[in-house]
């Protein structure tokens, strides 16, 4: 079963993106604060991050550029988030793998997701 970690602080997100990814038969691994991140994905080793980009006080490009030069990342996949403008440029040198823009469908999700997980690092 594929882990992924899913990063949102918005409750009813988290969840509704948790339980369709679930349905796919996909392990979740759900968090609301940026901060317990690296010591989740050490401890559970996903495959893939999908994170919003505006979280509270904390950015997910900013995030997603450390998490990239990191040994944590060697083997992840990110996917960044988000129903607010950003800079297009920003998300490009996050080294993010993909970005979607809220709302999403499931089918756009989905596809994204599947051809991350059919690729190798």
């Amino acid at each position: 079963m594929q882990k992924i970690i899913v990063l949102d602080d918005n409750e009813g997100i988290l969840e509704a993106v948790s339980l369709v990814l679930r349905r796919k038969q996909m392990e979740v691994i759900a968090l609301r604060d940026p901060a317990d991140l690296e010591k989740n994905i050490a401890l559970h080793q996903p495959v893939l991050l999908l994170m919003d980009i505006f979280l509270g006080g904390y950015d997910g490009r900013k995030i997603c550029r450390r998490l990239k030069e990191s040994q944590l990342s060697d083997q992840l996949w990110v996917i960044l988030f988000s129903a607010q403008t950003y800079s297009k440029d920003s998300v490009v040198e996050s080294g993010a793998d993909a970005v979607l823009n809220k709302p999403f469908s499931l089918k756009t999700l989905y596809s994204v997701i599947d051809n991350m997980l059919s690729k190798q690092h």
